[in-house]
């Protein structure tokens, strides 16, 4: 046993230092059955189950918290009654004098403001704050509580505390060492040049009251002055106000005529399409449409080529986006395409509450750009076989958006290996899909609409040589 000298104070307590974890939790079972009251345990790093081996209670603090807060809001309650409906009652055309409604927004700030105060202060309460000073800190060995090292600390205040005994049977509990601690001869309280510096912090907090008070009631003839003065004196234009600006003195305008409310005309005639309108469809189309359509317009875009790689995986169903430079896009109106952007199509969400209607009619004249631009990209069908020509047809009428040949299905039905395929119809009646009923499907497809699948099939207009050849590729499908 160590002990440090006693010529400054008299005795705290007894120190002991344990090497791990495991021997200071059975040391602190051990204190607590033995019947000591005023002792502590001290830790680099918190230690689970600790507090069940200390038999520490859990803390009166959170009922206290609870009670405060339930009194923050009673007083708030009863103080803008008294206020509002007994003391100085507000007449506003015709609305009860007192509601709890209204008031709500104040309880919860008196509630939150009492308990918060009640939590910050009973927490320094409880735990004997503040304490500008603790005898353990004068003990060096203690000093590696805030690395390696476990502590139990038994205070001489204990009923039950006697040194030599402590010392004894802190070491057959498993101590390293044990140590006297004594308290320091000197002052424990504030330093002195802290009193200094909060005197001097108190004062200078009583000038703001003081110009508070010394203005309360007084009146004068000097502006008051604008510690942000854009804050209160801002350029604009009031309602009802005068300016010299305009012949007729007011700051009010009269709507121009001709004119209609923002965000209430989708009409796009008055945009003029020169080369700039273009631009800033461009630059709308890159943001919003080349992810899935891609920048060309093709429908080979970042989010189709990996939806497509995910499907392939047999991880994910995918419909391709639509080719926007084909014929049967190039046909549709600007409206037809207007209305497609905003309130979506199929599969293709709705970009109304993102793109601004002008944006949207930049993108449909960009759009109307890469179609013409495209135009002539014709693919040069000579020494094709038929059924080339057909897997063209099928990409081309866009067949391939609804319909796969790899047996997956998406919005229509895979159409390889059909024929011989027995399938039921709306009717519930059944057929053997033969090459007549395919080329009926393709001409009229609500004829003989399939049971199971969305009857959304366009229609499209082939030549019989195209026909001819469409039927070949599905049937080359195997």
């Amino acid at each position: 046993m160590t002990e440090t000298s006693n010529d400054n104070g008299e005795l705290y307590g007894v120190v002991a230092e344990f090497d791990d974890v495991t021997t200071l939790c059975n040391a602190a079972e051990k204190v607590r059955e033995a019947g000591y009251t005023k002792w502590d345990c001290h830790t680099p790093f918190p230690v689970h189950g600790l507090d069940d081996s200390m038999g520490v209670k859990f803390t009166k603090l959170p009922w206290v918290v609870l009670a405060m807060g339930l009194t923050g809001c009673t007083l708030a309650v009863l103080m803008q009654w008294w206020m509002n409906a007994v003391d100085y009652p507000y007449d506003i055309s015709g609305k009860p004098r007192w509601s709890l409604p209204a008031n709500v927004p104040i309880i919860f700030e008196m509630t939150v403001l009492f308990s918060a105060f009640t939590a910050f202060f009973g927490m320094w309460i409880a735990n004997g704050l503040p304490l500008w000073y603790h005898p353990l800190f004068r003990n060096k060995r203690f000093a590696r509580v805030t690395d390696d090292k476990f502590f139990v600390a038994i205070e001489a205040a204990d009923d039950l505390f006697d040194s030599s005994k402590a010392h004894d049977f802190l070491k057959s509990l498993g101590a390293s060492d044990t140590e006297d601690v004594y308290h320091s001869a000197e002052s424990t309280g504030l330093p002195g040049s802290l009193k200094g510096k909060l005197v001097v912090m108190a004062c200078l907090a009583t000038v703001p009251l003081s110009m508070v008070y010394n203005s309360y009631g007084k009146t004068t003839t000097e502006p008051r002055v604008h510690l942000v003065p854009d804050m209160d004196k801002q350029d604009k234009f009031r309602a009802q106000g005068q300016t010299s600006l305009f012949a007729d003195g007011r700051m009010s305008r009269a709507q121009v005529e001709g004119t209609v409310a923002q965000g209430d005309l989708d009409d796009h005639s008055n945009n003029v399409v020169n080369a700039a309108f273009i631009d800033r469809g461009e630059e709308r189309f890159n943001i919003y449409c080349s992810v899935c359509h891609g920048f060309d317009g093709k429908g080979d875009g970042t989010v189709h080529r990996r939806a497509t790689e995910l499907a392939d995986a047999g991880h994910a169903s995918w419909i391709p986006p639509s080719n926007l430079i084909l014929g049967l896009y190039a046909d549709q109106s600007d409206e037809e395409l207007y209305s497609t952007i905003t309130d979506g199509i199929r599969t293709m969400p709705g970009y109304g509450e993102q793109i601004p209607k002008k944006d949207r009619w930049a993108i449909i004249a960009y759009v109307r750009a890469l179609q013409m631009a495209q135009k002539g990209d014709s693919v040069d069908t000579t020494g094709m076989t038929s059924e080339q020509r057909g897997e063209l047809l099928f990409d081309s009428q866009t067949c391939s958006t609804c319909h796969t040949m790899n047996g997956a299905r998406v919005i229509g039905p895979p159409l390889n290996g059909l024929l011989g395929q027995e399938i039921t119809l709306d009717d519930d009646t059944t057929l053997v899909i033969d090459e007549n009923y395919i080329l009926n499907s393709i001409t009229d497809p609500m004829a003989q609409a399939r049971k199971g699948y969305p009857k959304a099939m366009l229609e499209v207009e082939l030549t019989d040589e195209d026909l001819t050849d469409l039927l070949n590729y599905i049937k080359s499908q195997k």
